[in-house]
């Protein structure tokens, strides 16, 4: 048995939630379906699917769902020692982090049906991955919320980049991301200036270093193999730290930056104005937006973020 965790709130059109019912109606047995009508019956629900003896669980909703459910899982472990597996299909347009595990379409419904077949033929358990958690502590409204994927300075705005699909095969695909990537790096290289605003910088302290000021095209924190557009990160040397890259707003650094993401992967090759390594924990000072999976936040009044690596979750590739 599976269990599927979902949230109406999680989708601004209330027809997916509809349609997501009618999925799990037509698979029949082998499925326990829990609707939270707020975060707090995220652990009755566990209670619930840990009674059921389930094998997996899929979360079907936006990142407040998933991170609410990391956080549990964390600070409850209300499946004890054991690892259960997850999936993550994100409602609307938060669905960074599903495809990020192999999901392609457009909505979280069109992937469920996919989700089902594999675990009726008994192949959804085949591609597993475990992965540290990242806990974001200092944002605003929130206070605290887990994730699996950080990023801020200049390139955030451009949303659109953690809204579309990360990676898929063909031409077609492969000259979308070229054309996206040229003119991402045109716009930042042509803006690209030095400043002396300080609401312009970002202070960096890495596992307790000194602090670094700096203006950034992008600060990357994540547990995940890819980042934006479908480029590889390094391989990590240890299972437990958070992939870490910063990369300064000037023109060298950009166009570095850009000759990587063309590739498809970045090396752990240092170059000017980069810095490439592992971390377990970082404190950022700034007053931008930032991204976690997918969803925008902004920090609370102090401008200051303390990122740590958590405990580590297992994962379900669908690819």
């Amino acid at each position: 048995m599976i269990a599927i965790l979902s949230s109406p709130d999680s989708f601004h059109n209330k027809s997916e939630m509809d349609k997501i019912r009618n999925i799990i109606k037509e698979e029949g047995s082998g499925i326990i379906h829990y609707e939270v009508k707020s975060f707090m019956d995220i652990g009755e629900a566990l209670s619930r699917f840990k009674e059921c003896n389930v094998s997996a669980i899929v979360i079907v909703g936006g990142q407040a769902l998933s991170s609410a459910t990391f956080e549990y899982m964390i600070d409850k472990k209300p499946f004890g020692k054991e690892q259960i597996p997850l999936s993550v299909l994100s409602g609307d347009e938060e669905r960074f982090i599903s495809q990020s595990f192999g999901a392609t379409s457009a909505h979280a419904y069109q992937d469920l049906p996919h989700v089902l077949r594999k675990h009726k033929t008994g192949r959804l358990l085949d591609h597993l991955v475990k992965a540290p958690l990242i806990k974001v502590e200092g944002v605003m409204h929130v206070g605290k919320l887990y994730g699996l994927y950080f990023c801020t300075g200049e390139i955030i705005s451009r949303k659109s980049l953690f809204k579309r699909t990360l990676y898929r095969f063909g031409l077609k695909h492969f000259i979308q991301n070229y054309t996206t990537i040229v003119s991402l790096l045109y716009k930042a290289y042509i803006g690209s200036h030095s400043s002396d605003d300080i609401k312009d910088m970002i202070r960096i302290n890495r596992n307790q270093r000194g602090a670094v000021v700096g203006r950034y095209f992008m600060v990357i924190l994540s547990s995940l193999d890819r980042m934006f557009l479908g480029t590889k990160f390094p391989e990590k040397k240890k299972a437990d730290t958070l992939n870490f890259i910063s990369v300064e707003n000037t023109k060298d650094a950009i166009m570095n930056t850009g000759k990587r993401m063309l590739k498809g992967n970045y090396s752990d090759t240092m170059l000017p104005g980069h810095v490439i390594t592992e971390i377990e924990h970082a404190r950022l000072v700034f007053n931008k937006q930032f991204v976690v999976d997918g969803c925008f936040y902004e920090t609370d009044l102090s401008g200051e973020l303390l990122i740590s690596a958590s405990d580590s979750l297992t994962f379900i590739r669908l690819d």
